[in-house]
């Protein structure tokens, strides 16, 4: 009978990868909350446009993408663009991939956030002979982002964890790592705990650091 005992000798040497894994996977969230951010904000001001097709085709785009698995989404990226023309490296196919399944999430957030602005906000802007672009820079934006902050900061989290699935389209994240490393030294228990760690440690630095900027930006909140 085998007896496991635990070692962390043979993954030292790959320490170093991991690192780079790291940055891969920061930069992935980072762009993904980024982008994702700029397409939930034109699709969430879509949803509550008077024109009936703009309403229709930004929920489309939502119930599209937040009711199909994101690894089916990032293979279409990764396998299916190259065949209408479009070749990308894998980073860039998970970041399309990324970018639109979590853009449709985060219409949601921010359609929450300016659905919760009362509307004489809307009527107060219109009476001092503000464009809308206008009211919803400097009126509207500003409310907001204090009602999405925290939901924002979640989402990232959301989105870092859920950057793992791009290891799948070759990405070098944390995820790929994990897989390469267990392979390669057959030492699949410290390698996955290792990664899981990694991972938790990344999420709970944002987390706080989403609290500690929140109190600081909103100290009436506290």
């Amino acid at each position: 009978m085998n007896s496991f005992s635990f070692s962390l000798r043979a993954i030292v040497p790959y320490l170093g990868e991991l690192q780079t894994a790291v940055l891969v996977t920061l930069a992935m969230s980072l762009a993904t909350i980024g982008l994702s951010l700029a397409i939930g904000l034109v699709f969430a001001v879509l949803r509550q446009s008077r024109s009936a097709p703009l309403r229709w085709f930004a929920t489309a785009y939502v119930e599209f993408f937040r009711n199909t698995p994101l690894l089916v989404i990032l293979y279409f990226a990764y396998f299916m663009m190259p065949v209408i023309g479009l070749r990308m490296s894998p980073f860039q196919s998970g970041l399309v991939g990324m970018t639109l399944h979590f853009g449709a999430y985060m219409t949601e957030i921010l359609r929450a956030g300016l659905i919760a602005v009362p509307h004489g906000q809307y009527e107060a802007g219109h009476s001092q002979g503000m464009t809308n672009f206008q009211i919803l820079r400097h009126i509207v934006l500003p409310q907001v982002i204090r009602t999405i902050y925290a939901p924002l900061g979640n989402q990232l989290i959301t989105i870092i964890l859920g950057s793992s699935l791009t290891s799948a389209i070759a990405v070098n994240d944390i995820a790929a790592w994990m897989q390469t490393t267990g392979s390669d030294t057959f030492r699949y228990f410290e390698t996955f705990l290792i990664a899981a760690v990694v991972y938790a440690v990344l999420c709970q630095v944002i987390n706080l650091t989403r609290i500690y900027i929140g109190r600081a930006l909103f100290p009436d909140n506290r």
